[in-house]
């Protein structure tokens, strides 16, 4: 039997994916996408918002995260999440006006810089939501 990697997805609400057989987890990751495969080298990763695979056999599942954490060791992949929705999930509308909003905060001149991330970071999560309306 082929190796196989254990998959935990976690967010502070709930529990998103705990599946000990997966062939593939995708990660996007802030310095670009990753694929891990079984007997990956160890790594810990920072997330940014974006679309989250994994692979069963010829099933793909998909979901979009939004920063956090991914650690890789010894064939166990586990991802810390902000937050996290299955792509059947999304309400486009709700992240269509999400965006509209950031980008009127982020049209002001005079914000704090606490406030301009904020705005930012609201921003990125509905784009990364709003991305998978493309493939559905």
């Amino acid at each position: 039997m082929a190796e196989k990697l254990f998959l935990t997805v976690v967010t502070p609400e709930k529990e998103m994916v705990v599946d000990p057989e997966v062939d593939q987890v995708n990660i996007p990751g802030c310095d670009g996408d990753l694929g891990i495969l079984p007997n990956h080298a160890p790594l810990l990763t920072t997330l940014r918002p974006g679309r989250f695979s994994y692979e069963k056999g010829e099933e793909v599942v998909e979901l979009v995260v939004s920063y956090g954490y991914a650690e890789v060791t010894a064939n166990r992949v586990t991802v810390l999440a902000e937050s996290a929705e299955f792509l059947h999930e999304i309400d486009h509308g709700r992240a269509e006006a999400a965006r509209a909003a950031a980008e009127k905060l982020l049209e002001k001149t005079d914000l704090e810089e606490d406030t301009f991330k904020e705005a930012q970071d609201k921003l990125f999560r509905a784009v990364a939501r709003l991305e998978t309306k493309k493939s559905d």
